[in-house]
């Protein structure tokens, strides 16, 4: 009788062990599986050129729901600081290996591909310089495509305050002031951007729903970085 009450009994503490083990585990909010596969198959028709703007607009969307997706990781900002003073080296490779490494990172990355086609270029890889080139120049559209920029209704959307730095830069553009606002419960951050040369100055929309969206689900998914 005591060993048959025994056994019940430590079935019973296993049965809470598994319990709370499945209890402190982290949430999935998102179905990384689906979206991280769906991310390579569209990065490999990229990399091929076999793919449509369609397809284009749709691997920036779907980025922001992957499990690679990190709005605040410094990493592109220290490549961009990295390649800036490997081009003033002349310092071509190192500044190759920077880039491609970010871009295995984030394969959507504006300074990454930025960053690949100017150092391939100079390194004397036209092939490679000229890829980058087109990624980058599609990646530009695409955006565009979301939206002109000119009102917070039609603001531009953009995956991070990384690509929206360099999105600005690479139209020759500086930032001169911006401010968070929200409108139908949507952040959008206003930029007031300045012509170098002529001193113009133009108000430019940008929706940062993917950033917060992944602030909260990390809060959800009990995620610190």
């Amino acid at each position: 009788m005591l060993k048959r009450l025994f056994i019940c009994c430590f079935i019973l503490l296993l049965g809470a062990c598994g319990a709370t083990d499945k209890s402190t585990e982290p949430k999935q909010v998102l179905n990384y599986a689906k979206s991280d596969a769906d991310f390579r198959a569209l990065a490999t028709k990229i990399r091929n050129q076999s793919a449509s703007p369609e397809d284009v607009d749709r691997i920036l969307r779907l980025y922001p729901l992957t499990s690679s997706y990190r709005p605040e990781s410094p990493a592109e900002q220290s490549a961009k600081v990295k390649s800036e003073q490997f081009i003033q080296q002349n310092s071509w490779l190192r500044c190759i290996q920077i880039n491609r490494q970010l871009l295995q990172t984030n394969f959507t990355s504006l300074i990454g591909h930025y960053g690949m086609a100017i150092c391939s270029q100079e390194a004397g890889d036209n092939a490679s310089a000229q890829y980058h080139n087109w990624v980058l120049d599609a990646f530009i559209e695409a955006i565009w495509r979301s939206g002109d920029g000119q009102t917070p209704e039609t603001a531009f959307y953009i995956n991070s305050t990384h690509d929206l730095y360099a999105f600005i830069q690479l139209h020759q553009l500086m930032a001169v002031e911006q401010a968070l606002i929200y409108r139908n419960k949507l952040p959008i951050q206003k930029v007031i951007v300045q012509n170098p040369e002529s001193q113009k100055n133009y108000t430019w929309y940008f929706d940062l729903t993917p950033q917060f969206r992944r602030a909260h689900i990390d809060k959800l998914e009990g995620r610190t970085n």
